[in-house]
């Protein structure tokens, strides 16, 4: 008999012993927890561009990096954008979303208190079993209840603090992708109206290309008329002249397009009046390059933070979905006022109130909690790959954009020598047909010549242009810095 009683008493805990092992597989240390990268490795870009006079020792970009190509008008343009953009706007109140979210997040963390009030009239039938004869249970019943009620989830292990704590983050990331909206928005206006000012300058050479193709043609014509030239001559300028018009066409097309994307960046419609005048661009100074980007540019890049962001709530939902495995403790209470009729509701003797601590554990879930906790650590592990990729894009970025500027700086002055020398062929051109060496013809073809030259010059300088912006996106704009 007392081998059976202790048979008995342990018998209980035979039958937890698969759930306890469940969770004790569950919550033991994981292998090959991936890693986050901590620095970007971009050391040697950045000393081999220091040795080139395109770059010098300097500052990481400011909040308002625009200004670097001293253009009034952008300026204004970046302030409108910054203010009336709707994608913009949109990133804002999607900031706020998180933000509310946080806090609705840490409600669970302070005790909960609510007032009730109950009016439960009730008509019992007179063969109900509570008036079944003798019972003294009136046929109309009144309960009154006029309560304030107390709940509180005491959290022992974190479940609650963590779930708050991963809110938090993803609220911090939330800020970080605006700032990221930010950069792109700004950035893409920027290459916009780069772009644009190429465009303009395009149609103004291709307009004077024009000019001088059909002055061509024309002396070609009266070549042909006076039997020094057949019409082989004259179709062929009529085609060039053909193509100058074909471009002219559609610089006009690419600039009106550049002047209506530049008004939505602007949160403007595509009819508003605003005039857009033509760009005033210049950068002619090596480019400020920080010497700290690779410790620092994972803090300077927005899209960065916030997937690291991202990384530490997931890691706050794993610690939130361990601790679904301990105990969950609630108390409970209620004060109040209980009468069956409303002239004694507020007696001293209708005082009612409990007190109601529970524990509760769970003990078979049907694996559910495991696998709300494996899929947390899946979740983890893939926003930390996906952190350590843009690192290392990020760093390609820097990397590639650095090579590239300084390749489009060095191209940009050696097309400017080779204009310089066109433009000279040209001068000295037009001085032999002054004196009577040249006819006006070759004078035509050297002022083409310096036409097609400024064309391609305009091309390279703009490229260099946007290798300056591109190398501030980059670097994270001006992310991490302030206003002041």
């Amino acid at each position: 008999m007392r081998l059976l009683n202790i048979f008995r008493l342990i018998l209980p805990v035979w039958v937890l012993l698969p759930f306890l092992f469940e969770s004790c597989a569950a919550l033991k240390k994981r292998n090959n927890e991936p890693g986050v990268v901590e620095t970007a490795g971009v050391t040697s870009a950045i000393d081999s561009a220091l040795e080139t006079p395109d770059f010098t020792k300097g500052e990481w970009p400011a909040y308002n990096w625009w200004a670097v190509f001293k253009d009034d008008q952008l300026d204004e343009m970046m302030e409108k954008a910054i203010e009336n953009n709707p994608d913009l706007i949109a990133a804002v109140y999607r900031v706020r979303a998180a933000d509310e979210a946080a806090r609705k997040a840490r409600a669970p963390l302070l005790p909960q208190l609510s007032a009730s009030f109950e009016d439960d009239y009730q008509h019992l039938s007179k063969d109900e079993l509570v008036r079944f004869p003798p019972s003294a249970v009136p046929a109309v019943v009144n309960e009154i209840h006029l309560s304030l009620n107390f709940e509180y989830e005491i959290d022992l292990f974190g479940k609650n603090r963590n779930q708050y704590r991963a809110a938090i983050g993803q609220a911090r990331a939330q800020a970080a992708e605006m700032s990221q909206s930010l950069l792109m928005i700004t950035t893409t206006l920027a290459e916009s109206y780069i772009n644009y000012g190429k465009n303009l300058m395009d149609l103004q050479i291709s307009r004077d290309l024009m000019a001088a193709r059909k002055l061509y043609l024309e002396l070609t014509e009266l070549r042909r008329d006076y039997g020094i030239d057949d019409e082989i001559v004259v179709n062929a300028a009529k085609a060039r002249l053909l193509e100058v018009e074909e471009a002219v066409v559609i610089y006009e097309m690419e600039a009106t397009i550049r002047a209506t994307q530049l008004k939505i960046l602007m949160g403007l419609s595509p009819d508003d009046s605003t005039e857009i005048h033509f760009p005033t661009l210049s950068f002619d100074r090596p480019f400020p390059l920080p010497e700290d980007i690779p410790l620092n540019l994972l803090a300077r890049r927005p899209d960065l933070m916030a997937q690291i962001w991202k990384v530490e709530s997931a890691a706050y939902l794993i610690k939130a979905a361990k601790s679904a495995f301990f105990p969950n403790v609630n108390l409970k209470a209620f004060v109040g006022l209980q009468s069956l009729h409303w002239n004694s509701l507020f007696s001293v003797d209708n005082f009612a109130g409990a007190i109601n601590p529970a524990i509760s554990l769970p003990l078979f879930t049907g694996g559910r909690l495991t696998a709300e906790l494996n899929e947390q650590y899946a979740l983890y592990d893939a926003t930390v790959y996906d952190y350590n990729s843009l690192v290392l894009r990020a760093a390609k970025e820097v990397s590639d954009q650095i090579k590239i500027l300084e390749t489009k700086t060095e191209e940009a002055r050696l097309e400017s020598a080779a204009f310089n020398h066109i433009l000279h062929i040209s001068e000295l051109t037009l001085a032999r047909y002054e004196n009577g060496v040249d006819d006006y013809l070759t004078v035509l073809n050297s002022q083409i010549d310096v036409m097609n030259e400024a064309t391609k010059e305009v091309g390279i300088q703009n490229e260099r242009y946007l290798s300056v912006l591109l190398l501030i996106k980059a670097l994270g704009g001006g992310y991490g810095t302030t206003t002041d």
